[in-house]
């Protein structure tokens, strides 16, 4: 049976099969397929060149899994239960940690929203526009001006579900404009310049830049690394940074970000015989030259907030 073949049988047996059996499926699977690579692999020598053959993000099957998943992700955030399926779930289980994102943006949202009925919103990265689905769950009385950058298929993807949005495939259009809020989910670690990306974001922002979702280790330099995501249904391969939450904070305050609150994301990946094994942290910023009054600026030393 062919990969392919394989994931489309995996497909129906998941709307059979009570979640129990699924998941000692899935368990067993994972035994029987080890040698397959592993999910995380360690890049001593750095960011990959050509040679190294990744396919991207900008990859048919990353659409089509968020697609086939769009439904039910939709029902479960318009519903009155928890925020607690992700948009990339190859199984619909509630889960923790994307509770704890969820909620980690509604407080983004809501002191950015803080006396407008209408604000402007960047997502870079956003994929097929599911954070305009939670803005709209979270805080449905606020009109949201949502514009969505990523790659080109992606950007195709999302505007056959949300027409109303402003999707983005090339970075001038998308910094054509300014915007009160600004925000990158999982983006910003995927490019090997992501200094450049950051400058871009705060040149962009009026009032509130956001990074979340994004891996941080605190002893060891910044680091790559490569993800297969073969078993969430992505037929695809990519490299990521796994950066030094010093290093970091120390350019977002040299391109004048002023850090208001970190949060905690509960993402740990094991990365084999890496240095040091990275979490996923949330990083709100106030904009360059925003005014200073803000009560949440209370950190004089980046490194170290809350102490």
């Amino acid at each position: 049976m062919s990969r392919t073949q394989h994931r489309t049988a995996w497909s129906i047996a998941r709307n059979v099969l009570p979640p129990v059996v699924v998941k000692a499926v899935r368990s067993a699977a994972r035994v029987g397929r080890r040698s397959d690579p592993p999910d995380w692999e360690y890049l001593p020598g750095g960011w990959p060149d050509e040679s190294m053959q990744l396919r991207g993000w900008d990859a048919e099957s990353v659409v089509s899994a968020q697609l086939s998943r769009w439904g039910p992700f939709v029902e479960s955030v318009s519903g009155r239960g928890p925020f607690g399926l992700s948009h990339e779930a190859a199984v619909p289980d509630i889960d923790y940690a994307v509770h704890n994102t969820v909620m980690s943006f509604a407080y983004v949202l809501a002191r950015a929203a803080h006396d407008r009925d209408r604000l402007s919103m960047l997502d870079w990265g956003g994929g097929i526009g599911h954070y305009y689905v939670y803005a709209k769950a979270l805080m449905p009385e606020l009109t949201v001006d949502y514009s969505c950058y990523d790659l080109p298929a992606l950007v195709e993807g999302g505007r056959s579900v949300l027409p109303q949005v402003s999707f983005h495939d090339t970075r001038d259009r998308a910094f054509s404009r300014r915007y009160d809020l600004v925000m990158a989910s999982s983006s910003l670690q995927y490019v090997k310049d992501w200094r450049t990306d950051l400058a871009g974001l705060a040149g962009v922002c009026d009032d509130y830049l956001y990074i979340t979702r994004q891996p941080f280790v605190r002893r060891v330099p910044s680091y790559v690394v490569v993800q297969r995501p073969y078993r969430h249904g992505y037929e695809t391969e990519y490299p990521g940074w796994f950066l030094n939450r010093d290093e970091f904070l120390g350019f977002a305050a040299e391109i004048g970000l002023t850090l208001l609150r970190e949060f905690l994301i509960q993402e740990r990946p094991q990365v084999p015989n890496a240095p040091e094994q990275a979490d996923y942290r949330g990083f709100l910023f106030a904009a360059p030259g925003r005014s200073s009054d803000d009560p949440g600026r209370a950190h004089d030393d980046p490194g170290q907030p809350g102490r």
